[in-house]
């Protein structure tokens, strides 16, 4: 019937055909994973990009209208400053005299003329007295003669 060198060279003719399949989807199919992994992750910065471009979009428009709405209100706090001020000057006539300067301070008097200093970490000490850092602040002369 069939040859010992037959059934030998078809086994392995069938088993080389079978690794060469293999190895062609294996190497195939694991590319395609590659490429989808690949365009996923674009999808996903892309999506990221456009939401980070959203975001800061949404805080630009944020502040711009609380720009606006700040220079309202100033306006409006002048508008009802002055009222008040022409309201005063009807009423009390020469004996209050309110004026728009008061609203248009020069920049150098709006602020106030507060000295701010930095706290100190330490009790300053008083001309006549040690300070704390010295090696006989605190104690008792006549008690450490005595002892």
């Amino acid at each position: 019937m069939y040859s010992m060198t037959n059934l030998v060279f078809a086994l392995l003719l069938g088993g080389a055909m079978g690794g060469v399949a293999g190895w062609y989807w294996a190497v195939h199919a694991r590319g395609d994973n590659k490429r989808k992994l690949i365009l996923d992750l674009e999808t996903q910065l892309e999506q990221a990009s456009q939401s980070r471009a959203d975001y800061e979009a949404g805080v630009a428009e944020h502040f711009s209208q609380t720009a606006d709405l700040l220079h309202k209100l100033t306006d409006d706090y002048r508008a009802v400053y002055t009222h008040l001020a022409d309201g005063a000057q009807q009423l009390c006539g020469d004996q209050m005299s309110i004026t728009e300067a008061a609203l248009t301070a020069p920049a150098d008097e709006a602020k106030p003329h507060l000295i701010v200093a930095q706290p100190l970490d330490y009790a300053p000490k008083k001309p006549d007295e040690q300070g704390q850092l010295s090696e006989t602040f605190g104690l008792d002369k006549s008690n450490s003669s005595a002892a």
